[in-house]
């Protein structure tokens, strides 16, 4: 099969990729003993190595690793993706995903935004320039989804090398549900799904953006679509037949969730089953926010993040959706994205697509061509006044209800306690760092790009806190069927001996850009062999797994634990501090974020492009970790120094080398 481009189509080459490696227990174990070096000193150094070759050498290492290959046996795509991953990453996690799990990417302004709209209305209002932003995204959207059912996005390549292309058949229809101790998703058959999910004042609305013709399905027109919200706003705004904020609930623990949608089944299992399946079972979701947070990217980071806060935390969300659009009252967007089912930086090119297209394109005004009247001016949908007779929705939206009783009102009331405080703890802020990209690392520093920001980090933090940390970065290991991603241990002992010596008066700027060219050259190696399928985490993670339930000899019960994940720095290795990611640069992309893994930690996405990184970080309030815009402060200064040392080194780049 070829695509429209005469490539290979979207998924005609998954049957050629190569199945995830089970890496031996010794690869696994010298690699896990090497990270440890920067976390200890030499005498519990000398303990755990005693601890890890026991291990190999053990009667259970090797039954666990045997046992673990006969699961590789049987998996159908990938030991790791089919038994263990999503499950102990993302299912049985409890907390809210709300700030914790899901993450958001800003979109850059429409190239027509009306200037006088760029800070906003008043909370209550919707303007007509928001609506046409957010048919014209729901309209690209659509297209993307099209481009995949036909085959046509070309395959995506490593060199000459095919990789998975998986993920993408896994944008849109899929869900996270609610479940005692471990969630579950549900993706029905796209090709029956027709409808998208749209929120506005808390209400649910499915609005079908397909009709049938003959019996061909046919995309509803931008201007169609625009038509719908309008009469969608004006019947939340006028609170006809207003239900309950049922979505909040989304935004609680997990099994606070899990008890409150049980609950709302059990109440009404033909009805409220219906409403779930709504949306449960639509392509995406859209809010529509009578709110902005602000035109400034940090701003904007908070609606991603905690929901509509006019209304209050999580409101207007239904966190549980693979993909949210929102878009605010001042035509600024924000993609928000459950991250279980699918990894960001999939959802970002999809988001790339619908941002491309204004909500002129294709459209040429001319001078004296009058301009629509929700581009002229920033435009207010005047609130319809509350009416007692329900006010008309067309046969495209469904208004989505509730029956609810007081079991349901007290399960809201403690939703909105919880949501506020994990509002209250979140902090966020986004860095956009203009000096410098990828180019400029390139041509001057003369090391690998992400390898140097992750010392820009690794600088950052040991200025704040006076020490190095456990830190997590990405590495995506899709040259493999359903591979997903492994874990860089972005500490080493070389990135430490950079980090201790960088603002030392005895050390001279040679030797200080030495130990920065050794430092990004191991995190190099260490980010190859986690693309390769060899990292130690995700190995160590299975092994650790099978051990909770592997039968002692004798069939007496259950093996023990062995010491080696007893080791206090088996866990202590794994306690991110530093939570890192990077994303595509996407030009049209304004920043992206994350929830700090741990509650003294900070998340940090970043986006290195050639002339310009954006970083999106989050940390806690109550804990010790430094403020987002001070952690942002140390960013900026390790991103001054560390360029002032390569140019001191190797010297300025000349105006005429410079690419505009």
């Amino acid at each position: 099969m070829t695509n429209a481009n005469k490539g290979p189509s979207t998924y005609s080459l998954q049957h050629t990729l190569p199945r995830l490696p089970v890496p031996s227990l010794e690869q696994t174990c010298a690699l896990y003993l090497q990270s440890l070096l920067p976390l200890q000193s030499d005498d519990e150094h000398a303990a755990s190595k005693a601890k890890v070759l026991d291990f190999v050498a053990s009667d259970l290492g090797k039954a666990l690793q045997q046992r673990l290959i006969d699961i590789e046996r049987n998996s159908p795509f990938n030991w790791l993706e089919d038994n263990f991953w999503i499950r102990k990453a993302y299912l049985e996690w409890r907390e809210p995903l709300m700030v914790n799990s899901n993450y958001y990417i800003l979109g850059k302004d429409d190239d027509h935004q009306p200037a006088d709209l760029v800070n906003g209305l008043p909370f209550g209002q919707f303007s007509q320039f928001q609506l046409r932003r957010a048919a014209t995204l729901i309209f690209w959207a659509l297209d993307y989804k099209e481009i995949l059912e036909r085959g046509d996005l070309p395959v995506e390549m490593m060199r000459s090398t095919p990789i998975c292309m998986w993920q993408y058949s896994r944008i849109f229809g899929i869900t996270r549900i609610p479940m005692p101790h471990c969630d579950t998703l549900v993706q029905p058959e796209q090709a029956t799904l027709t409808h998208v999910v749209i929120m506005a004042c808390d209400q649910v609305y499915a609005l079908q953006v397909y009709r049938d013709v003959d019996g061909m399905r046919h995309r509803l027109s931008i201007d169609e679509i625009e038509a719908e919200l309008i009469s969608i706003v004006h019947h939340a705004s006028a609170r006809t037949d207003a239900q309950s904020a049922i979505p909040l609930l989304t935004s609680w623990h997990r099994d606070r969730w899990t008890e409150a949608r049980t609950h709302l089944l059990a109440l009404d299992p033909v009805h409220n089953r219906a409403s779930l399946s709504a949306i449960e079972n639509s392509l995406f979701a859209v809010s529509l926010d009578d709110y902005t947070h602000g035109p400034a990217s940090t701003e904007r980071s908070r609606a991603g993040f905690c929901g509509n806060l006019g209304i209050g935390a999580g409101h207007n969300r239904w966190f549980d959706k693979c993909f949210t659009f929102v878009v605010e009252n001042n035509g600024k967007a924000v993609l928000v994205g459950e991250h279980s089912p699918i990894d960001a930086l999939t959802v970002s090119y999809m988001w790339d697509h619908a941002l491309g297209h204004s909500v002129l394109h294709g459209q040429a005004l001319k001078q004296g061509d009058p301009r629509p009247e929700w581009l002229s001016a920033a435009r207010v949908l005047e609130p319809a006044a509350p009416s007692a007779s329900p006010r008309t929705l067309s046969t495209f939206v469904h208004h989505v209800k509730w029956t609810t009783n007081a079991t349901t009102m007290e399960y809201l009331k403690q939703a909105q306690k919880d949501a506020n405080a994990t509002e209250k703890r979140s902090d966020s802020h986004v860095l956009h760092h203009l000096d410098y990209g990828t180019d400029w690392v390139k041509r001057v520093g003369k090391v690998p790009p992400d390898a140097y920001f992750q010392m820009i980090l690794q600088l950052a933090f040991y200025r704040a806190h006076g020490t190095v940390t456990a830190t997590y970065e990405t590495a995506s290991t899709r040259k493999y069927l359903h591979g997903r991603t492994e874990t860089i241990r972005t500490c080493s002992v070389d990135s430490k001996r950079f980090v201790e010596a960088f603002d030392r008066k005895d050390v001279s700027e040679k030797e200080k850009y030495a130990l920065l060219a050794q430092a990004t050259s191991s995190h190099r190696k260490y980010t190859q062999i986690a693309s390769d399928g060899y990292g130690c985490d995700r190995h160590l993670l299975a092994l650790r797994i099978l051990n909770s339930d592997q039968p002692a000899l004798g069939g007496n019960g259950t093996a023990p634990m062995h010491p080696m994940f007893q080791d206090p720095i088996f866990a202590a290795s794994q306690t991110w501090k530093l939570s890192t990611s990077g994303l595509q640069p996407g030009e049209q992309l304004m920043g992206t974020g994350f929830g700090a893994t741990y509650k003294d930690g900070y998340g940090i996405n970043y986006m290195a492009g050639r002339t310009v990184v954006k970083f999106g970080i989050e940390t806690k309030t109550d804990e010790e970790s430094l403020t987002a815009a001070q952690f942002a402060q140390a960013i900026s200064g390790a991103l001054n120094d560390m360029r002032a040392l390569c140019e001191q080194v190797n010297g300025q780049e000349k105006p005429s080398t410079v690419r505009l």
